[in-house]
């Protein structure tokens, strides 16, 4: 699992980062960005990128793939 915090590499982060953790099956990324208080989460990697994008925001719960029974408020984390 990786987990990117960016407030001035979003782009770079997803357009970059994310394909090259998918391509070496890196099994779940999260990026959160500080400015818009956003989350995405990225899961079933592939060699052309992550399959599976989730977006989160105010109100929202998520989990880590890892450990689906640990949950977390959009509010927890920021």
């Amino acid at each position: 699992m990786i987990i990117e915090v960016a407030d001035s590499t979003i782009s770079y982060d997803r357009e970059v980062k994310s394909p090259l953790y998918a391509s070496v099956d890196i099994p779940e990324m999260w990026l959160f960005d500080v400015n818009k208080k956003a989350i995405e989460g990225y899961s079933q990697p592939s060699a052309s990128g992550y399959k599976q994008i989730n977006r989160y925001e105010k109100n929202d719960k998520l989990s880590i793939l890892a450990f689906p029974d640990v949950t977390f408020t959009w509010e927890d984390l920021f």
